[in-house]
């Protein structure tokens, strides 16, 4: 049971973070929002589509805290269900060698790298349309900001894994099920 609802948990615990805490911990320009990097997290390891259903819970529950609705919703939907669509393997066998273990790592940060900065760019899209104004180091901040989130998703992704996941190594997860007729 705990298993089923972690992901929820997560979620409302990083967006009660999100809003709560850090605002008076620290409110500049590289805060990265904890609710992306979980549903960035659960789309890594549980699927596209539990990606795409905790990032419109994530991202609407901030857009309602926020008076913004829509637009961190669709965001957090996005980047929830890209991640799990490329990175989520469920039928893949654990790497082995290092090298293959490197690799892997590496593709997880550029993608996620990637996804983050796409988002923000589109953010940054909508912005401009209010204000008609370019300032390039809003530039440098995606890219910080991109930077602080991909760290985050894989500094956290091992104790996600144990959440989220659990210690399921010596089966490998099919998706076919065996039906019972009688």
């Amino acid at each position: 049971m705990l298993r089923r609802s972690a992901p929820a948990l997560l979620v409302l615990i990083c967006f009660i973070l999100d809003t709560t805490v850090l605002p008076v911990v620290y409110g500049g320009i590289y805060t990265v929002p904890l609710t992306a990097v979980a549903v960035l997290l659960i789309g890594i390891l549980l699927g596209r589509m539990r990606g795409l259903l905790y990032g419109t819970i994530g991202g609407l529950l901030i857009d309602i805290t926020s008076g913004t609705l829509g637009m961190m919703m669709f965001f957090f939907m996005a980047i929830g269900y890209l991640v799990g669509l490329i990175l989520n393997n469920p039928g893949e066998h654990l790497p082995t060698g290092r090298r293959t273990v490197r690799k892997m790592r590496v593709k997880r940060a550029v993608w996620v790298f990637c996804l983050y900065a796409a988002g923000e760019l589109a953010l940054f899209v909508f912005q401009y349309f209010n204000t008609a104004s370019i300032q390039w180091r809003y530039f440098a901040n995606i890219g910080v900001r991109s930077l602080i989130c991909t760290a985050l998703t894989l500094l956290l992704r091992p104790l996600a894994y144990n959440v989220l996941v659990g210690n399921n190594r010596g089966r490998i997860p099919t998706r076919d099920r065996e039906v019972k007729s009688f």
